[in-house]
Order: C-alpha cells, then structure tokens, then sequence
C-alpha cells in the first residue's frame, strides 16, 4: 500500500483497491465499465474471503470411482486468493483432458487453453474456479462470435499437478516432506508460498511446480499410464479452513503460529487413513504425528500394524486431556524408530483415546513424556528419579545432558494423587 502524506482530518482519502465505475444518466457505457464493476465487486468478496484463509470449510472428500474416475463430494473451500469454490457431488475421469476458457468479463475473449493428458506418477489434484458460458445474447453488430454469452455461470476446473519427488518416498515421507512451515529444510523465499503450500521445494524432498493461488488442493494420488489411481491420500493435501502460515489471522513474530496446529491435524488425518488401509505395514510408516487422537478400533489396529505401542493406558480428567490433546499439535513429527510414546484415555470416556510422540527417553527406556498438564503423573515422576540416580552413579553409557534436564524438569512438578 501507498504512503499517504500530510493527510487532515475530514478529507476524502484514495486508498489501494479496485475502482468502480460511476453511473449517471446520459453515460454511454461500455463492456470495459461493466468488466470494471464486476472486478470491484469479485475483488471486494475475495478480500472478505481471505480474512478466514483458506482450504477446504466442508466436503470436497475425493474417493476412487471405476477405473480412472475419481468421485468429489459435495462441498465449499477457499483458494488462496480469496475465490469460493462451492460444488455439488462431481465424478472426474482422470483419463481425458479438455479445454477451458480463461475468458470471464466484457472485453476480448482469450483462447482456450489446452490441457494434456496427466503423465504416470504422483500428482496433486485442486480445483480452481471458472466461468461456464450459457446462451447466445442479442446484439446491434450481428453475429460477434466466440464471444457471445447471455450469462455465465460460476464454474470449476480440475487440474492435475505432478508433484516432483526423491525416488522411494512413501506417503507418510511425502506426507511429511510437504508440510510447512518446512521440515528441517532450506526457508521459504518471499512470494514462495501459495497458501498452504510452497510454490516449490527449493531444497530436496518434492515440489509441486506451478501451483497457483486460485488452485484448491484436495488430495494427492499416485495414477498409472491408464490413469488409474493407485492410492489416494486426501487427507495429505487438503487443510481445513485456516490462516496459511504468514497469512493474514496468522500469530505474528515472537508467538507460535496457529497454522502448524492445522498442518499436524491433517498429517494426523492421513496418518490414520493410511493405517485404517488393509495392506498397510510398518515399513510405511517412517514418521509418527506429535499427537493422535484414537478409537479403540484404531488404536487395536495400531498395535497390529506397529509394534512396540504402549501396553498401559493413563487415565485423564477432561482438562488434562484437552491439554494434552491442544498442545500436541504444537510438536513435529517424529521418527518413528526411537520414538518415545505416551497413551492416555478420558475418563468416563472408552472410546477417546490420546497417543503422544516425543524424543526424550530415560536410559532404561521408561517414557518421559509430560502428558500435557501442569503436574507430572507419578509414573512419569518415578522414571525421571531413576534417570536422576543414574546420572548420580554417573556409569558409562549413562543418562545424557538433555535427558538428564528433562527428567530434572519432570521432577519439579507435583506428582498426581487420585480424587477421593
């Protein structure tokens, strides 16, 4: 925005925006003052759409149809530029591509553009908003061709974006590898990012290459050369509605960005569905979520497909699950070989399940993993102590600096007693 100088009070302002058009009577009007009144209205809503980020508000689940057809609910989402894109259930087939036309206003038309046919491998599909031609209007010139529309017709358009990757990666490691702000990789340039996602990888892992803010994503997926879909992850592409990081209603400088909650609970999400599969293994699953809700079917199939759960299960009042649930979407995702996990349960509640991820772990395994409230359970309080007096007898092979810090700080909370 521009700098306005010497400003009074009182006095009528330009501000950055787009102008209309004035009416009165006598003006002749043009396509261009009409195109104009329609670029301040659409850019008026889009400012207002912003405000709430973007990504998928409700629907737009894909699933596999027959062959190369994709099925995409019913649903609304914003794109990163503010555009809604609001569509009533819609099967995709993969196998063949059309043209769709950039012209939407009063001004020349713009040639349509050619799409080809998607090539084998991993994509990204998004949806991008349109504007459908109906009808032939009447005119004082006659026939005026390609350009002559009654109406139009708010529209979509399907595309697919191959995302480029290092050879091997399973979904979980591409899954991970897309998350933002970046996994342990190189910042992100100014104007690098569109929406939730970076306009490219600059450092290795994936990219996904001409991306653009007017695109929704909605799920990644491996296709064929028939374009059959060898699996669908949705849940490793779409984000629910939310301030993208740096976007506006984004924490600002000095405080934790209300974005990496949005990015964990969507590779949360995938992590399940891809679990919930009946081919998965655990040789899939490099990476675990910092924090996972569950069912008791899921957290069965867990110990089914990954060894090495938790046998025990700590009972938590409401607060100090909600805490334990909230914080964890601030962590990263872990590793899963030397992964430190912590399950707990609401009480009252069978069926709501909590499993948390973490790094620290005492020299004999014992977990210590604060469970998200202020106090310590007097399990996690008693493995510290044994890391303590470890530390004491100072063997070799013993406790190191930071195992010894966190067990320190576990310490100097009060341990839990039962409610009588």
């Amino acid at each position: 925005m521009a700098t306005v100088l010497n400003a009074r009070l009182n006095q009528v302002i330009a501000v950055d925006g787009e102008p209309r058009s004035f009416f009165f009577n006598g003006r002749l009007l043009s396509a261009e003052d009409l195109t104009r009144e329609q670029a301040a209205r659409d850019g008026a809503e889009a400012r207002l759409a912003r405000l709430i980020g973007c990504g998928v508000a409700q629907g737009l689940t894909v699933t596999a149809g027959a062959g190369s057809v994709l099925h995409v609910s019913a649903g609304l989402g914003v794109t990163p530029s503010g555009a809604v894109i609001d569509i009533g259930n819609l099967d995709l087939d993969l196998s063949s591509a059309g043209k769709g036309s950039s012209f939407s206003g009063f001004g020349n038309c713009a040639a349509g553009l050619a799409e080809a046919q998607a090539s084998a491998g991993v994509h990204l599909l998004t949806l991008a908003p349109a504007w459908s031609g109906q009808g032939r209007a009447a005119t004082l010139l006659g026939e005026v061709g390609a350009c002559n529309r009654r109406t139009q017709q708010p529209a979509v358009r399907a595309r697919l974006v191959e995302v480029v990757s290092a050879g091997g990666l399973t979904r979980n490691e591409l899954a991970v590898a897309l998350l933002s702000p970046d996994m342990g990789l190189a910042a992100v340039p100014e104007g690098g990012r569109v929406g939730w996602w970076m306009r490219q990888r600059i450092a290795g892992c994936a990219a996904a290459p001409g991306l653009t803010a007017d695109e929704l994503p909605l799920a990644l997926l491996q296709i064929d050369a028939n374009a059959v879909p060898l699996w669908i992850a949705p849940d490793g592409a779409r984000r629910r509605l939310g301030p993208p990081p740096g976007g506006a209603g984004d924490a600002g400088p000095g405080t934790w960005p209300q974005s990496w909650a949005v990015e964990m609970q969507a590779f949360a999400a995938q992590f399940l569905a891809e679990l919930m599969e009946a081919q998965a293994s655990a040789a899939a699953f490099v990476w675990l979520p910092p924090t996972l809700p569950l069912t008791s079917a899921q957290l069965a199939r867990l110990r089914a497909v990954l060894p090495g759960m938790p046998g025990t299960v700590d009972v938590l009042n409401r607060s100090r699950f909600a805490r334990a649930l909230i914080e964890g979407w601030d962590g990263e995702p872990v590793r899963r070989q030397g992964a430190v996990l912590y399950l707990a349960r609401l009480e009252g509640h069978p069926e709501r399940l909590l499993l948390r991820a973490g790094t620290h772990a005492s020299s004999n395994g014992d977990a210590i993993v604060s469970a998200g409230g202020e106090r310590t359970s007097a399990k996690v309080a008693s493995a510290a102590a044994r890391v303590l007096a470890a530390g004491r007898r100072k063997r070799e092979g013993g406790p190191s600096q930071d195992e010894l810090a966190a067990a320190g700080s576990a310490l100097t909370q009060t341990p839990d007693r039962k409610r009588r």
